[in-house]
């Protein structure tokens, strides 16, 4: 439940960073950031990651220095894309290259757009939303669907009842057609691109011990076995968080990962995963 939509496997791509150790070996191969002042303690990798968004199944990860930016680590994701997914991501993303390319991939797209992102109006369809294009080099143009939308939230309160009304947010498409993906439908799909961030909580919170911890390893060699490690660990237990709920036919969602991390570790012993007062890997 929750995996498809319309026959579309529900996906989304998203990153977080990971500090590492500053050692001579890390700081030489990782940037670390700047508040414009001084750098930060610790350099950082940058990891961005594929996900189903029904199961919180890891699809596909790439990671490299934070000094390389997501729209050039999504290049390197886009191999796992396929015919029948539809691929959400945040407005960090769109750009012509990058969506000429997950677009060859066969998959549908539907990716947010910032403020600053300019769409020209072609043509308004029936239901308010619009064709707009995305301009490239030597006059080549994508035609994409723009669907405009707020959210109101409505607060009971004391003195009655209060609104709220969101920023302006929009979304572009490749699904042009308002009857095979109605705009409504499409705003409600993308809050599950927030999936990605919930599975960054669970493995930089709940598996890997909270948001200030930094990973173990002294070299780049230590730090990629380290996050392969830590994907593995985590695609293992929620396989088992996914499986428990099909047999009880209920939505992935409803199996915490918490709970289930914690099942895990006592069925292998009380010392996994090893303390980081142990000894350091190399």
């Amino acid at each position: 439940p929750g995996a498809f939509w319309r026959g579309l496997r529900l996906t989304s791509m998203d990153g977080s960073l990971f500090d590492v150790p500053d050692s001579e070996a890390n700081s030489a191969a990782y940037a670390r950031p700047s508040n414009g002042s001084r750098p930060a303690p610790y350099p950082q990798v940058r990891l961005l990651a594929l996900v189903e968004c029904g199961t919180k199944a890891m699809i596909g990860a790439v990671f490299d220095s934070f000094a390389v930016g997501e729209r050039t680590l999504a290049k390197r994701l886009l191999v796992h894309l396929r015919e029948g997914m539809l691929l959400m991501a945040d407005r960090g993303f769109p750009a012509y290259g990058l969506w000429r390319s997950a677009v060859a991939s066969g998959a549908q797209l539907l990716w947010r757009v910032s403020d600053s992102f300019t769409l020209p109006l072609d043509r308004v369809l029936p239901d308010g939303t619009y064709l707009t294009h995305l301009n490239g080099p030597r006059g080549a143009r994508i035609t994409v669907r723009a669907v405009e939308y707020t959210v109101t939230t409505t607060t009971l309160g004391p003195d009655g009842a209060t609104e709220e009304t969101s920023e302006l947010f929009c979304l572009i498409t490749t699904l042009l057609d308002p009857e095979q993906a109605p705009a409504q439908e499409l705003a409600e799909l993308y809050t599950a691109r927030w999936t990605s961030e919930t599975i960054f909580k669970h493995i930089k919170i709940e598996q890997r011990g909270g948001r200030t911890a930094t990973l173990r390893s002294n070299s780049p060699a230590m730090v990629e076995q380290e996050l392969w490690a830590m994907l593995c660990v985590y695609q293992a237990v929620n396989t088992l968080a996914a499986d428990t709920a099909h047999r009880a036919n209920l939505p992935a969602s409803h199996i915490s990962f918490k709970h289930t991390l914690a099942a895990a570790r006592r069925s292998v012993g009380a010392d996994f995963p090893p303390s980081r007062t142990g000894r350091q890997a190399p």
